[in-house]
Parts: C-alpha cells; structure tokens; sequence
C-alpha cells in the first residue's frame, strides 16, 4: 500500500473518531444544560418558595386618633406579634372628620389601602348597608384563628356598635361616655360642699347652670366647656341634653315619643327645642370658652388639662388619665367625676341622666387583600388577653374584665362609668343618621356663633332633614 493510500485511510479514521467525539461532547454539553436549566429552575422555585413564606403582611388602620386605640397599638407594637405572625401594623391615625374622608376616598377606589376601619357608633348602619365591610362571623368560625372572647364583650357596647341584623361586623375598640367631671378646689372655694364640707357636684342641670354662672371667671376660668365642634363632635354632646329632656334625634331610632310621627326628626319637639336653648345659653352667656366651637377631642381635653375649665359634662377620652399625666396635665390631683345631673322634673323629683354612651369599633375593609391577617390584628387589639395592661395604661373599657379592683384604685372614675353603661343611651345607627346629623350640627353651630334664633333654625333644619334626608328612605311615614 502506497504511503498515499495510508494516508487516506488514517484521514478517514481521524475524521470518523473526531465525528464520534464530537458528537459526544455535543450530547455532555446537551446534558450539561439541560441539568443547568433543572437546577436554575428547581433554585428559583425554591428560593421563590422561600421568599414567599418569609415574606411579611402589612397591614394598615386608618383610625380616630384616641387614648383607647393609641394605647392598644403601642402595646402590640411592644409585643412579638410582629414577628411571630410575620404581621407588620402601619397606623393612620386622624381626628374625626378627617379619618372619615380617608375612608370614603378609599372605599370610592375599591383600593383597599386600608385594612382596619374604625367606625363610630352612628355610622355602623351606612358602612354596612354600603357594603363597605365584611362580616366577622366567618372569621369567628374558623379555629385556626384566636376567639374575640365574644362573652366577655360588654353587650350594650356591642349590639349598638357591632351588631348589624344579626351579624357581626365591628368590635369596640375602647369607649366613650358622658361622666361630669369638675375641679374639687374650685367647687370647695365657692361653697359647693356637704355637710361634711366635701365637693358637691350639682345633682340637675338647673344646678348646673348655676354653678357655671358662680365659677365663671374669664379669662382665668371658666364655668363649663361645650364639645362644639361643627359637625359629630357637637351632635355627640348634644345628645345627653335631648334625651334628658325627652327629646331625641330620629324617632324610631333613638327615642320612641308616641306623640311625634315615626322615623321624623325629633329634636324639634317643644321638649326637644327646650334643652336646645339650655344648652345655647351657655354659649351666650360667655360661660364657656369662646373657642368652644372648635373644640375637638384634643382641645376639648386640653381646656381642662390646663385648668381653664371648671367643670362640665366630659367625654371619655378626656376622664382619667389625661387628667392625672404629670407631663400634660395642670390639674393632676384636683379632678373628680359624678354621673352627669339629672332633669329637675315639675314635682320636684330628678330624672335619672342619660349619659351618651358608644364606642368606635375595629372592622374589616371588604377590598382588603389580607382578611384573615387583617382579622388577627383586630383580635389582639380588641383582645381580652391585653385587658389588665390595656386599661392601666389608660385605655378605655369595653369589655367586662376591664374592670378589676386595681383600675379602680387607679381610676377612681372606673366605677362611674361602669354604672353608665346600663343606663347609658347611643346615638342612632341607621343609615341616614349620619346626613341627618350634619343638618343638625351644621344649624346648631351657626346658632352658637350668632347665626339667629334657636327656634326658628333648628326647626328649619328639621324640615329639611325629614324631606330631603327621611321622607326618601320611610315613604310609608309621611
């Protein structure tokens, strides 16, 4: 064989085994990424995985700025429920009228950038009946989330402000109610004591009246303080002067006056326009602050923080606490509450008071994303298994393991409030109480600031509530 023809034969067998390897190495580096693309895929997922279980939920309140839900969220935050349900609790806190307006845009959007809504006693029916919250008996039902200790949940906090045909839907998230607190000096000075020389706080509103005329002392001082804000805050502190004097703010709702037709406003009722010009005449008489009219729940409080008021029917998140804070508070030591007075009746006898009671509630968003988590925030809030700490820092009761001798000594007011609750009377909750109530706050604020005369007004707007606002929703009542 001819060197040529060996050369060829050896050509072909390189060509055939450099095919071979080729092709093999083809097929290793096939194989190796294929098993490249199954282990990028197989880590992605996992670390997805992983990812997802470490992954937080927030989930945010927009609520009223108060003692009661302050106190709750600083105690959760002290806690480890962050970390132990991966829950991370943002908090838009407002005053009352703001807070509202959040919720409403956010509602409007269908966003559900807010998970948690507190909602105000009279409000609970148009929240519900504009399908802006989620019922809670679902989430009562399911044991793999923490009981609301639905028993230990003071029921004439509750049913008003939770309860909504039947289902639940919101659970108080502390309380508020009318205790009549005053400064025990001033009364001392002026002479308002027992016989065994110990303040005495006045038993009826006529008594009231004078005593705010005898320790009224401007600017220095004055006799009393209006809660009278436009809007809420003033048809709030209105309500315990209607229903003292028989009168009220829907009838059917909260009051049932047999000779007044039903689901009509009721506070123009010569009754009803009677405890009106009562509580005006402490505005024009000057008994009480000039800037009364803005008082909201901060101001409110800080007039008697600072000692320029020297008595008056309190809201609750004014009562206590607030009062005895050696960092805010000039009057620490010098405050002491009664239940608020009574209607001097014609025979001589006093009516039992009808302290306004209520309590804004905790409920869930219907567009949140995080109900179940959104659920386990409200329940620690809310919670029995915080009450002893909740109430000692100064939060405000709903619950009936609230009250324990230690709160007592604390708060000597604790007892005055329990007795409230039974007696105690909510505004109404029906759907249209809440337009119905900024006709009402709207008229009485421009006659507190001069506006005309009380009558004439206030049943002016009591005409335009029943036809625009009433008449619409109970056809059958007119």
């Amino acid at each position: 064989m001819s060197w040529k023809s060996k050369k060829c034969m050896r050509e072909v067998v390189l060509k055939k085994k450099f095919k071979e390897e080729n092709s093999m190495f083809k097929k290793k580096v096939t194989i190796l990424v294929v098993l490249t693309v199954i282990f990028c895929l197989t880590f992605g997922i996992v670390q997805g995985f992983a990812e997802e279980q470490k992954k937080e939920v927030k989930i945010t309140i927009c609520a009223l700025r108060d003692i009661s839900t302050e106190t709750a969220l600083k105690i959760l935050k002290e806690s480890d429920f962050e970390e132990r349900t991966g829950i991370t609790v943002e908090a838009n806190l407002l005053e009352f009228a703001p807070m509202v307006q959040a919720h409403k845009m956010d509602f409007m959007s269908g966003a559900g950038n807010y998970d948690i809504v507190a909602i105000d006693q009279p409000s609970l029916g148009l929240y519900v009946t504009s399908d802006w919250v989620a019922a809670l008996d679902f989430y009562l039902n399911d044991k793999s989330l923490p009981s609301i200790d639905r028993e230990d949940l003071i029921p004439a906090l509750l049913e008003p402000c939770g309860i909504w045909e039947g289902s639940l839907y919101a659970i108080p998230m502390g309380s508020y109610g009318n205790l009549f607190g005053y400064r025990k000096d001033l009364l001392k000075e002026a002479g308002f004591v027992d016989s065994a020389g110990n303040p005495k706080p006045p038993a009826t509103f006529k008594e009231f009246y004078e005593y705010a005329k005898e320790l009224n002392n401007p600017p220095k001082v004055y006799g009393t303080a209006l809660y009278a804000h436009k809007g809420e805050y003033l048809s709030y502190d209105m309500g315990s002067y209607l229903w003292s004097w028989g009168a009220g703010f829907i009838n059917g709702s909260d009051v049932n006056l047999e000779d007044w037709p039903k689901y009509h406003v009721a506070w123009d009722t010569p009754q009803g326009i009677e405890a009106l010009k009562f509580y005006v005449r402490f505005y024009r008489e000057g008994l009480v602050p000039k800037d009364s009219l803005i008082y909201d729940h901060t101001r409110f409080t800080e007039a008697f923080q600072v000692g320029k008021v020297a008595m008056g029917l309190m809201i609750g998140e004014a009562v206590g606490e607030p009062m005895e804070n050696p960092d805010k508070s000039r009057v620490r030591g010098l405050m002491d509450y009664a239940p608020m007075p009574g209607k001097l009746r014609a025979d001589g006898s006093i009516a039992p008071p009808i302290p306004h009671i209520g309590a804004h509630s905790f409920a869930i968003n219907k567009d949140s994303k995080n109900t179940k988590e959104a659920f386990m925030v409200l329940e620690f809030l809310t919670g029995k298994d915080i009450a002893k700490e909740y109430i000692l820092r100064g939060g405000k009761p709903f619950r009936f393991s609230h009250f324990f001798e230690e709160a007592y000594e604390k708060y000597p007011h604790m007892k005055a409030t329990r007795n409230n609750m039974p007696t105690g009377k909510c505004r109404p909750n029906i759907p249209e109480y809440p337009a119905v109530s900024e006709i009402f706050s709207t008229a009485l604020h421009g006659v507190l600031a001069g506006e005309g005369d009380v009558e004439e007004i206030m049943k002016a707007a009591a005409k335009k509530a029943n036809e625009e606002i009433l008449k619409p929703s109970y056809p059958e009542y007119y």
